[in-house]
């Protein structure tokens, strides 16, 4: 699926994003500051040294960091579909693969980086502290028909022609209708939001048989988070908000939800695409835990980044303990910004339900 830059997350570009915003306490001064909010999210002050917003990562002589990576075969693939399907990013940053490629097949202990020639800037963190905001993002999978029927009545909309700008109540309220957009029907209206959040999907039109819906363009508006809207109309606490606890909402207030929807004028339509392959906006195919989403002002798409990810249990909440995961940058986001990164998580309900509780913090290295 070709998600085109900026475009694919204008919207958001992942669910657990809904209420980082809300959930997050940046120090603003040069000062540390210790917030129990970030610090329950894993977030770490001490012993660091506060880095000012000028400067979005530093060369650093070692990775402070204890382990060796614990997914060296997906990164590895993750490298081989760099090579088979971007040319200009494999020759810009060939010499840095060829060496951490050597340098993952020997061991990959963090303490002989600089034996492979290997450099590494770590990132300033959201806050100065080091510490990265890491959110997730999914591919679904939702069940739908090719034509309407008993419970599958909710379109999922073809990018309409003309410059007409519809908002989305105005398509759900049938500004649509008649022109044969439809590309198929849910029976969800929220699973279809959903899908719009995270960009691209998969629909099961009967009998397991799938169809690839990508990324095609968006109406114009700008995204309003719903997830936010639920938290300041006090229907959620910020600290549950969740993929699941919305879903939850939905269903003990269904004669609510569209009327929630609507107050988020931007809607996405999509594009049938024949491949079953989920790429990122580089247009290479994308691995999960291996690929990101980042603000390439400041990590040039294709860079290799060093991971410290964060490890939450089936509640959401951080067990204590982050691991280390080599990924590459290949993916972008309209709210992916700065110190944020987005993970790529997979396909399905179980990558769904991972990257609807990560709204977490970890730090992350640069390496050349």
């Amino acid at each position: 699926m070709s998600w085109k830059a900026y475009k694919k997350f204008a919207l958001l570009s992942g669910i657990a994003l809904l209420v980082a915003s809300c959930s997050t306490n940046t120090p603003k001064k040069q000062t540390k500051v210790y917030s129990s909010d970030t610090a329950k999210l894993g977030a770490v002050f001490k012993n660091r040294q506060f880095v000012p917003e000028h400067t979005p990562h530093f060369a650093t002589a070692t990775v402070a960091a204890n382990g060796r990576i614990v997914n060296p075969r997906e990164f590895l693939q993750q490298l081989n579909n760099v090579y088979q399907y971007s040319g200009n990013i494999s020759a810009t940053f060939g010499n840095t693969y060829r060496k951490i490629t050597a340098w993952v097949n020997a061991g990959g202990n963090i303490n002989d980086l600089a034996r492979f020639g290997l450099h590494s800037r770590q990132m300033r963190g959201e806050d100065g502290y080091q510490n990265v905001l890491m959110t997730g993002y999914y591919i679904p999978v939702i069940q739908a028909r090719l034509t309407p029927q008993g419970e599958f009545r909710h379109p999922i909309y073809a990018i309409p022609q003309g410059n007409k700008k519809y908002s989305r109540a105005e398509i759900y309220n049938g500004a649509l209708y008649g022109r044969g957009l439809e590309l198929a029907y849910s029976n969800s209206l929220l699973e279809n939001f959903l899908m719009e959040v995270q960009g691209s999907g998969f629909v099961d039109i009967g009998g397991g048989n799938l169809r690839h819906f990508a990324y095609g363009d968006k109406n114009g508006y700008s995204y309003t988070s719903v997830g936010r809207l639920l938290v300041e109309d006090g229907e959620i606490p910020k600290e549950k908000m969740s993929v699941q606890a919305i879903r939850e909402w939905g269903a003990r207030n269904p004669h609510r939800l569209q009327a929630l929807l609507e107050r988020n004028r931007s809607f996405v339509y999509f594009r049938h695409d024949p491949t079953l392959d989920v790429k990122g906006s580089a247009g290479v195919p994308l691995v999960a835990l291996a690929s990101v989403a980042s603000d390439k002002r400041i990590v040039p798409t294709g860079s290799v980044l060093l991971v410290e990810m964060p490890l939450v249990d089936h509640s959401g909440n951080w067990t204590g303990k982050h691991e280390l995961r080599l990924m590459v940058a290949l993916d972008v986001g309209g709210a992916v910004k700065n110190q944020h990164f987005d993970l790529y998580q997979g396909i399905g309900d179980q990558a769904g339900h991972k990257a609807g509780l990560m709204k977490h913090y970890g730090r992350v290295w640069l390496l050349n």
